[in-house]
């Protein structure tokens, strides 16, 4: 593929569809560098998941499916809705950077994206990068990277309704429209869920479910100008309640709270010249949650986000491309007790080079960081990896990584420290990739030094002075047949303390999949096995939290060219599957679904 075809790519980035990915055997990523790469090019360890795998799969909400990746692992705080975090190969769940189509979301106060708010049912596709991207995108992205992609207009009109139901009193409505007019690409979806939940602290005072529902919409709009210029519009919205437990609370009271999740974009790509081409993008972000007792509200706050992107991809060859960019964040709070800083907002410029389309394939990037709150950080990476084969190629890798202080840290009313320093770190990797007919196979080894991480003193007021080092592997391979595929990964992380030795909490050391798909004409079945061995859990001073394995199974019948029939049993066996201590695990959830394609 020439470089001229690698730009072309680059600029139809901002409408994948589903049907390219279809048509394309090793799927197309843009995460790891920013630009539009086959995963077999990248020097890094990434996993995508298709729309397909998101429907053949139980999973009913994001952090559902992130469990099935290596290296990756999942804490939920009892049912669906509630708080989850997650960990990317031992590091913090703050370390994480979570990307809606290319917009950091996330609140800014605590500084972590609220996954359980983004509705599965939007997602056209998800590209998880695992090791730091601080060089490319900064702040947060110290253990990796998740981008959501929502949903794209397809080159064919298509109309799709489904509709699921099944225990704990859950139903979920999705209707989805997208196609091609002329020089426009279309999408809009549409979801409603609710469920009664189940009792997410089972040993609290308040023995009741704990509900959840929300409603969502996104929409994408590509606009072909010109063959030099495309112009696109993506939103999302989702809002809705949920209902927890508090330790505070009596059995006749009810803790709930509402939510907004916003987040969307308008971009225009433009073909300079055959080697040079433009992005220039401007998006915005908007978290709200309001807190109540009963009918009375006692705590609530907004996050804003502003984000402004230009990015230019230059041609220095026919296997050199030079990626160049400026960013700017702005970064707001608005909460019922005043932070004594409420904005700040944070400019960066980011350069990368790439070597393409040759068996040696270098990657180096650096990226300049000054923010209002906390100063300026320098990033950068350097990844070499050389195509000895189809079969085998080896890459290395090194990049430094920060981690912003959060609202909370500097400006919180109840305890903040305007001193922090970012949290810093530095990783090693060395990994193998390849492909043989129609098995891939991905592995890797890795080192992570975390310095300056922040902590609680006794009167919990944030400082820097931790330091732990996280170190560990990955494999994944996958199998496709003529009428059946399988799949299996395996993580192993060794995240410790430096000064204690301890793991830290809630992160086991390992995490494993097995998966297996088999089609009977009209009939799929898919069985898959998660499993992750113990942990302990330090925000519950140290409790052991034990190990598991999951079986899940789904069931597919087409009943006809348009009409599909599902069954999906997340917790087949009922196992208990806790991951926070004093918090209910997954449950057995039976869902009944019906598709309709127009």
């Amino acid at each position: 593929m020439r470089m001229q075809s690698k730009l072309t790519l680059g600029l139809l980035v901002g409408c994948l569809t589903p049907g390219l990915y279809a048509e394309t055997l090793d799927p197309i990523v843009v995460t790891p560098t920013r630009t539009a790469q086959t995963v077999d090019e990248t020097n890094a360890s990434v996993t995508v998941i298709s729309r397909e795998d998101i429907e053949r799969s139980t999973a009913a909400s994001i952090q559902d499916i992130l469990r099935s990746v290596p290296g990756v692992s999942v804490t939920d705080t009892g049912g669906p809705g509630k708080q989850s975090s997650v960990f990317i190969r031992g590091s913090n769940s703050d370390h994480v950077l979570v990307l809606v189509d290319g917009m950091k979301v996330g609140g800014a106060t605590a500084g972590t994206a609220q996954l359980e708010n983004i509705p599965l049912a939007l997602v056209d596709h998800i590209e998880v990068v695992r090791g730091p991207r601080s060089s490319l995108y900064g702040s947060e992205a110290i253990g990796g990277v998740i981008q959501i992609f929502t949903r794209r207009g397809t080159l064919e009109p298509e109309a799709i309704s489904e509709v699921s139901a099944g225990n704990h009193g859950a139903a979920r409505l999705t209707q989805h429209f997208s196609g091609t007019a002329g020089d426009t690409r279309y999408s809009l979806s549409a979801s409603m869920y609710d469920t009664d939940g189940v009792d997410s602290q089972p040993a609290s005072n308040q023995r009741d479910e704990d509900g959840f529902n929300s409603k969502s919409v996104s929409a994408s709009l590509d606009q072909r100008v010109s063959d030099n210029l495309s112009l696109g519009l993506n939103v999302m919205h989702a809002q809705g309640e949920n209902d927890y437990d508090s330790i505070y609370g009596t059995s006749d009271e009810r803790y709930w709270n509402e939510f907004i999740q916003q987040s969307g974009r308008v971009f225009a790509d433009y073909s300079v010249t055959d080697r040079i081409s433009l992005r220039a993008q401007v998006g915005f972000g908007r978290e709200t949650n309001e807190n109540h007792i009963n009918l009375a509200p006692f705590y609530d706050y907004e996050t804003k986000r502003q984000q402004y992107l230009l990015q230019s991809d230059i041609e220095l060859t026919d296997y050199q491309l030079l990626t160049l960019g400026v960013e700017r964040i702005d970064e707001s709070v608005d909460a019922s007790t005043d932070y004594t800083e409420d904005a700040r907002y944070n400019n960066a410029v980011f350069a990368q080079w790439q070597t393409l389309n040759q068996p040696l394939h270098i990657e180096a990037s650096a990226r300049y960081d000054d923010n209002e709150a906390y100063g300026e950080e320098t990033t950068g990476a350097l990844s070499v990896g050389y195509m000895l084969s189809e079969v085998v190629m080896p890459y290395v890798s090194y990049g430094t990584g920060f981690k912003a202080p959060n609202f909370n840290d500097l400006y919180s009313p109840f305890g903040a420290n305007p001193d922090l320093e970012a949290e810093t770190s530095e990783t090693y990797e060395v990994g193998m990739k390849g492909s043989a007919g129609r098995l891939t196979y991905e592995l890797a080894f890795y080192r992570t030094n975390f310095d300056d991480l922040v902590v609680l003193d006794p009167m919990y007021i944030p400082y820097n002075v931790g330091q732990a080092t996280a170190k560990g592997s990955e494999l994944s391979l996958a199998y496709t047949g003529i009428d059946w595929s399988l799949e299996a990964g395996a993580g192993y992380t060794r995240a410790t303390d430096d000064d204690t030795g301890d793991q830290l909490g809630r992160r086991p050391k390992w995490n494993g999949r097995l998966a297996g798909t088999r089609t009977f004409g009209p009939a799929e079945v898919s069985l898959e096995l998660l499993g992750r061995s113990d942990s302990i859990d330090t925000a519950a001073g140290d409790a052991h939290l034990p190990g598991y394995v999951m079986a899940n199974l789904t069931l597919g019948y087409a009943a006809t060219d348009s009409l599909d029939l599902g069954l999906k049993v997340s917790n087949l066996l009922d196992q208990e599957a806790v991951t926070a201590y004093g918090y209910a695990g997954q449950t057995r959830q039976v869902l009944a679904s019906l598709r309709y394609t127009y």
